[in-house]
């Protein structure tokens, strides 16, 4: 048995380093579409778009991953918090979305929208213009998918 203090804090140091780095080795840890797993990324894209820039999401995971099925957050670079709504939506089967700014005359519907249809933000099939978004800066994305076994994403884009 061991009876000094020094080997009771050197017993802890070594049963702590056996749970700490032994833990993850015997426990799978990672989920289908989680967005370290799965590549999930955000890039600001400006070329062949009117008025200002959008977010594309690349999400590589079957039916979209979790963007079909989740709510969408975007905080701006002052902290707020603003929900997107959804756009048109081609495919569930999409693995590029864009996230645009384009205010509605309608009280109540969001500013900001999600959709895989290009059309909807690199021609005038469906609204004039995005509009730029505003303030300029880092912009959050957090993707809460509606699954209670996923996990949240978070994201980042300069814009």
């Amino acid at each position: 048995m061991v009876k000094s203090p020094r080997g009771i804090t050197l017993l802890l140091c070594l049963i702590s380093a056996v749970i700490l780095f032994g833990y993850p080795l015997l426990v799978d840890l990672s989920r289908p579409c989680d967005a370290v797993a799965s590549g999930v990324g955000a890039v600001a894209v400006t070329t062949g778009i009117q008025g200002g820039s959008v977010i594309q999401i690349t999400a590589p995971c079957p039916d979209g991953g979790d963007l079909c099925n989740a709510r969408i957050y975007l905080v701006d670079p002052d902290g707020m918090y603003h929900a997107v709504g959804r756009g048109v939506v081609g495919s569930s089967e999409s693995e590029v979305w864009y996230i645009f700014h384009y205010r509605r005359p309608e009280a109540g519907v969001p500013e900001y929208w999600i959709t895989d249809d290009t059309e909807m933000v690199f021609t005038r099939t469906y609204i004039e213009s995005v509009e730029p978004f505003e303030p300029r800066g880092i912009w959050m994305i957090e993707i809460v998918p509606l699954r209670d076994d996923a996990v949240a994403s978070e994201l980042s884009v300069a814009l």
